[in-house]
């Protein structure tokens, strides 16, 4: 799941324009044998071409069954949130539409997406046999189901065994307060200079979206959120405030994560500094493509690590949905396309090539994964069955999102420059500014 950009006021606009416009989409007309869809789909992979020839092998096998065409486009995240709210206020969207599952309430405010209960759902197979945490996410409480899971994924932390070894540590670290103290040990200068060229950790300190997942992460497994149960941010509670602390203390208490990260905007350069053997540990989603691409195997992974005597949240539910918009004229080969997407097959296929989870529960029993004995996907699944949250299902997460993202992010800059963390202040400043 990826940062969107947020306008204010932009997904009730989005909705008011629809309402006046009407979105188009293809050329096939519904009930009809045969025809054309357009779908928008989401990069899953290092590059758009290798995303798109993935997506292609699907494509085909459903238009070989169906004779319905499917002309597509892969749209990088960061530009796929404001393609969205353009093509719902000018009338130019696709038939199917993927988005990020922390979209999903401010895109069910624009009242642009299909409903999918009843029979479009039993369409589908019905919610049973979806992995009940990830289905859960795709639906605002209360609100009707726009949208089911297409592809899922989780943070893990990774670390590298070798480093391990040579320090004496003989597992990876299973609270906070062990991966704070496995740090430390392993922070070092390894080649006398007096500086420290070995840390503990590494993270994109300047990213705000990874920001935001770490902060919702840790303020979960201390008790807190973002909006309470009336919808009210709670940026500044006491929970989520130790929840944020703990993770800028990374840098300023325990110092197992380099100051210099305060500049590190990219979620790659953090891996590449893993790689490259500047870190022992990492946090992150999906590194393992960028591991095979450098041929990097000194990696082995565990669960995220859990505040002692905290929740055990060990991720936000990251990933994408699969939708239809509601003005398409092709709502039943759009909706045969969703069936596709999220068979059992596809769902083995698209999920192990790009490296992410299934989200229908059946799809484990497939050979690649149920034959694999992988850990890797062992450990992810349980977290993303058992020990992830859903981002607060919200119209205005994108400013959520956001808001605290960067006062971690100016929590970080600003310990690394000589000044004050000052994390409580920046997390009440940010709840002021949602508010």
């Amino acid at each position: 799941m990826k940062r969107m950009t947020t306008i204010a006021g932009a997904a009730a606009a989005a909705a008011v324009l629809l309402a006046a416009s009407g979105c188009s989409a293809g050329d096939g007309d519904a009930g009809s044998e045969g025809g054309s869809i357009t779908w928008w789909a989401t990069q899953q992979s290092s590059t758009i071409s290798s995303s798109e020839a993935a997506y292609q092998e699907s494509v085909d096998r459903f238009t070989d069954e169906t004779g319905i065409e499917v002309e597509f486009e892969v749209i990088p995240w960061a530009d796929l949130y404001n393609r969205i709210l353009t093509a719902v206020s000018s009338g130019t969207g696709p038939d199917v539409l993927n988005i990020g599952t922390t979209w999903t309430g401010s895109l069910h405010d624009t009242g642009a997406l299909s409903t999918i209960e009843g029979e479009s759902l039993e369409w589908l197979g019905g919610s049973d046999r979806f992995v009940p945490a990830v289905y859960e996410a795709a639906q605002v409480p209360g609100e009707t189901q726009d949208a089911v899971p297409f592809l899922s994924n989780v943070y893990s932390l990774y670390y590298n065994p070798t480093m391990f070894e040579a320090a004496g540590i003989t597992e990876p670290p299973a609270t906070w307060e062990e991966f704070v103290s496995v740090g430390q040990q392993l922070t070092l200068d390894t080649d006398g200079d007096g500086a420290i060229d070995q840390w503990g950790f590494s993270g994109a300190a300047a990213n705000v979206q990874q920001n935001a997942h770490m902060a919702f992460i840790l303020g979960q497994q201390s008790g807190g959120d973002f909006v309470d149960d009336e919808g009210s941010t709670t940026l500044d509670s006491p929970e989520q405030v130790a929840g944020v602390e703990a993770y800028v203390g990374l840098m300023t208490d325990s110092q197992i994560m380099a100051p210099s990260n305060a500049e590190v905007d990219l979620g790659a350069d953090a891996v590449d500094q893993f790689i490259n053997g500047d870190a022992a540990m990492i946090l992150q989603q999906n590194p393992i493509e960028q591991f095979a691409s450098r041929d990097f195997t000194d990696w082995a992974i565990a669960p995220t690590p859990v505040l002692d005597g905290g929740e055990d949240v060990q991720s936000m539910i990251a990933g994408t949905n699969i939708t239809v918009l509601v003005d398409s004229p092709n709502q039943e080969q759009a909706f045969s396309f969703v069936e596709h997407m999220t068979s059992v097959e596809e769902q083995a296929y698209l999920a192990s090539t790009f490296g992410l989870l299934p989200v229908v529960t059946d799809a484990y029993d497939e050979p690649t994964f149920a034959d694999s004995g992988d850990t890797t996907i062992a450990v992810r699944q349980e977290a993303q069955a058992n020990a992830s949250a859903p981002f607060p299902l919200v119209g205005n997460i994108g400013e959520i999102e956001a808001a605290v993202g960067n006062a971690v992010r100016e929590a970080f800059q600003a310990y690394a420059t000589g000044g004050d963390a000052d994390v409580a202040g920046r997390l009440e400043a940010a709840n002021g500014q949602v508010r």
